[in-house]
């Protein structure tokens, strides 16, 4: 894992590599995240892809942002713990919800709706580069200002990137469970 500094805005991110291992564990429960969903025909979350390789891709997706969030904290012990996850569950212990984008350039984006407990960490995915972004408290982010509505009809909090806390300070500075 390494440091960079993204010349796009004052933020400052974290390359992540997953080993082969955790690369194989990644498609795997994306695999099982998808036939579990297409068994029970369970829709796509936030009028989302629910069939086909675009609704892969996304578990998949989702899955590797969770390993690395859970391989960087030592956490790997406690991933995929819930095979049916719903609304409001967390990924990881500490309360932690892993959020993965399919871009380097986008932000956070957490539900209006969501448990004011929870602690977002933002993963992004791109060309198979694994960016760690950083972390942030639930009551940091549900502010008017992140409140925005770019797919008509599914407003949400788009929390930028310059609002998130750095990755290592998490047990410094975190919220007790």
């Amino acid at each position: 894992m390494t440091r960079e500094l993204d010349l796009t805005s004052s933020h400052f991110n974290m390359i992540f590599q997953l080993t082969e291992e955790e690369r194989q564990l990644a498609i795997a429960e994306g695999w099982r995240r998808q036939s579990y969903n297409e068994a029970r025909n369970i829709s796509g979350r936030n009028g989302g892809s629910d069939k086909g390789d675009i609704a892969l891709m996304y578990h998949k997706l989702g899955a590797a942002g969770e390993v690395a969030v859970a391989s960087y904290l030592g956490l790997k012990d406690f991933l995929f713990k819930d095979q049916s996850p719903s609304r409001g569950s967390y990924d990881l212990p500490y309360k932690i919800d892993v959020k993965t984008r399919a871009r380097h350039d986008y932000d956070l984006i957490v539900q209006l709706d969501d448990k004011p407990d929870k602690v977002y960490w933002l993963v992004t995915i791109e060309n198979r580069e694994v960016r760690i972004h950083g972390w942030i408290h639930h009551s940091d982010c549900a502010k008017r200002e992140y409140i925005k509505d770019p797919a008509s009809g599914r407003r949400a909090y788009f929390v930028p990137k310059s609002a998130l806390f750095p990755p290592e300070s998490f047990f410094d500075h975190r919220e007790p469970a």
